[in-house]
């Protein structure tokens, strides 16, 4: 008896390889962001190319721009957060 595999040459599944899609990556951003209650979830955008993830939108506090960047940063599969976000005038 052979056992089939559906994994793909050299890529192990996450959490042990690096295969976690731009897409996979950008839900768990938008699913820490949403268990934060001093997020404005609705106010902020997230946009992740090859694990970058870019963090855009208006916050009323400071300390609201460095908890998205802060959850992005600390996500699995994120190589990299640039931080647009900017504060209200």
């Amino acid at each position: 008896m052979t056992a089939m595999s559906t994994k793909e040459e050299g890529h192990l599944p996450y959490p042990y390889g690096d295969a976690s899609t731009d897409e996979e990556i950008l839900a768990r951003i938008l699913n820490a962001l949403y268990w934060h209650s001093g997020i404005p979830l609705e106010r902020i955008k997230v946009e992740v190319h090859r694990g970058h993830a870019i963090l855009s939108g208006i916050v009323a506090q400071d300390y609201e721009r460095a908890l998205c960047e802060h959850s992005a940063t600390e996500t699995s599969g994120v190589s990299e957060v640039s931080n647009l976000i900017t504060l209200e005038s």
